[in-house]
């Protein structure tokens, strides 16, 4: 997929999930799926699928390290204001990153049936979230971590979901830092 097919028909959806944590229309929707399934079903013979694949996951892991880091980045400065800050954030990216993800459900699925979950490549919305933990969550619960309170107990927790590659949407709650751990 060129800059110019990427940038016209996925980067600015993608960035609007992400930004406004809303639904699609039904055309940015269909636009956004129809130019991923039609990107892996070409054949003009100019690339192999796996060459189409890695592109589309490549570009994919740049926008979501650039949106993360710029999420990283704007925190603020006093501590106290770091907590509903990345809870704030984090409701916004995780709504985003379902609606994302489901729109690369085609790639996912065409992946899983070559078996490219064997070969250690991430789904989507494991990049998704590697993203947010190397760029939101690491940066800012170091400045967390030696402060008392809930938030600094939490952060294990969190850490430990993060790590599973398997974060469901009923897990999402459990990943904000001012609630109370869940119940064992």
């Amino acid at each position: 997929m060129d800059q110019k097919t990427w940038k016209a028909d996925l980067d600015s959806t993608i960035t609007r999930m992400l930004t406004e944590g809303g639904p699609l229309t039904f055309v940015e929707y269909t636009s956004a799926y129809a130019a991923i399934y039609n990107h892996m079903t070409k054949s003009d013979g100019s690339s192999s699928v796996r060459d189409r694949q890695a592109e589309l996951y490549a570009r994919a892991e740049n926008l979501f390290d650039n949106y993360t880091k710029e999420i990283g980045l704007a925190a603020p400065s006093d501590i106290e204001d770091v907590v509903p800050y990345y809870d704030s954030e984090w409701d916004r990216f995780s709504c985003g990153a379902d609606a994302v993800d489901r729109v690369f459900t085609y790639l996912d699925r065409y992946d899983e049936s070559l078996g490219r979950r064997t070969r250690g490549q991430d789904s989507i919305r494991n990049l998704l979230f590697q993203s947010w933990k190397e760029n939101v969550f690491k940066p800012l619960t170091s400045r967390i971590e030696g402060t008392s309170g809930p938030a600094a107990a939490h952060i294990e927790h969190i850490r430990n979901l993060l790590a599973s590659n398997k974060l469901s949407v009923k897990k999402f709650k459990e990943m904000r830092l001012g609630v109370a751990l869940p119940a064992e």
